[in-house]
């Protein structure tokens, strides 16, 4: 079961227009400039969770796609858990639920 492999990273993935899916990463860089579209940069936008997104999405003119705490993000973009040493982790159950539900369309 892919949740079970500690190398799978549980994330939740959005595009502009469609709701939001779970998604679930290997964690390169690669991958996640493919979702993006592009080069990754990152935002935290509370303990233990931050967005990546594409990093020149407002110089590419991307799509609007949703707001989080008044922060708006434009095209793709993925939220993902990370832990006290900055890596990439699975999203828990609650923060899964909680911004699948906040980012429903």
């Amino acid at each position: 079961m892919a949740e079970s492999n500690p190398y799978i990273i549980r994330a939740l993935y959005v595009r502009p227009g469609e709701q939001p899916k779970t998604e679930y990463l290997n964690g390169t860089e690669a991958q996640l400039e493919d979702l993006v579209d592009g080069r990754i940069a990152s935002v935290g936008v509370e303990e233990g969770v931050c967005v990546i997104h594409n990093a020149f999405s407002d110089r590419l003119n991307m799509q609007e796609n949703r707001s989080i705490d008044n922060e708006p993000f434009y095209g793709p973009f993925v939220v993902v858990g990370f832990d006290e040493f900055g890596n990439i982790i699975s999203l828990n159950d609650d923060n899964l639920d909680y911004y699948q539900n906040l980012l429903t369309i």
